[in-house]
């Protein structure tokens, strides 16, 4: 066998490969239709002298090459397809990130707003609260802070020391500091004469020193729980002469009790 029969045969083979795609190819070829080739094609037909295979050829080549670009067009849609996916999952993330980041600072600056707002109240209240409890500008008390109050004043005052009924949790005065005669749960600072200072009166109303009638309002406000005194009034005139004495007790001095 020569070796133009040879690649004949091989030639011919391949075509019998692509056998269901031959026939629609030879009627267009027959019909006139120009398939496009190459170079190499061009000289492979031209070692034939039979038309027919010359076309079997061409076109078992233009379906070769119609297969190679419609892979690399599968692949390039897939990694077009594979590329938006991953960007749009990527945008999704960034998103979120952003969203729970803008999130986060909004709930951080509500809540140092908050803090700052309650901050606010609290001190306005304490503010309150000291404006109270203090004497009123121009106000002169209606007992003698030295001692020599009447008899009667100190009797109402002692009652007054022992009523449960002036807070509203159920204490008194006495609950504190003991009754009949019994004088507890004072520091020592109260062995000075009025005005002196009081730990509580300083650490919750910024009141350096206090009158015994601004102990009684202190008192009033911070352990019984209740509304201030009414400034001037017999109860809180006969509980601060009491009070006066009550310091001249438990400081060793003679008093009127």
């Amino acid at each position: 066998m020569s070796q133009h029969d040879e690649q004949r045969r091989r030639l011919l083979g391949r075509l019998n490969r692509h056998l269901a795609y031959t026939a629609p190819l030879l009627a267009l070829v027959a019909g006139g239709a120009v398939l496009p080739a190459s170079a190499g094609d061009d000289a492979a037909v031209a070692a034939y002298s039979s038309p027919s295979e010359a076309a079997l050829l061409l076109a078992s080549h233009h379906m070769e090459g119609e297969a190679q670009a419609e892979g690399a067009a599968e692949a390039q849609g897939e990694a077009e397809a594979e590329g938006e996916a991953e960007g749009e999952a990527e945008g999704e993330a960034e998103g979120e990130a952003e969203g729970e980041a803008e999130g986060e600072a909004e709930g951080e600056a509500e809540g140092e707003a908050e803090a700052q707002g309650e901050a606010e109240g609290e001190a306005e209240a304490e503010g309150g609260a000291s404006a109270a409890v203090e004497r009123p500008e121009g106000y002169s008390p209606a007992y003698r802070e030295t001692g020599g109050n009447p008899a009667q004043m100190l009797a109402r005052g002692e009652e007054l020391y022992n009523d449960t009924s002036l807070s509203s949790n159920g204490l008194a005065c006495a609950s504190c500091h003991g009754g009949e005669g019994q004088d507890t749960a004072f520091n020592p600072t109260f062995q000075q004469p009025f005005p002196h200072r009081v730990a509580m009166a300083a650490n919750r109303f910024g009141m350096p020193e206090v009158h015994a009638d601004e102990m009684v309002q202190v008192c009033m406000v911070a352990p019984m729980a209740a509304e201030p005194l009414e400034w001037g009034s017999e109860e809180l005139t006969s509980l601060a002469a009491y009070v006066v004495e009550v310091q001249k007790r438990f400081a060793g001095e003679p008093h009127d009790l």
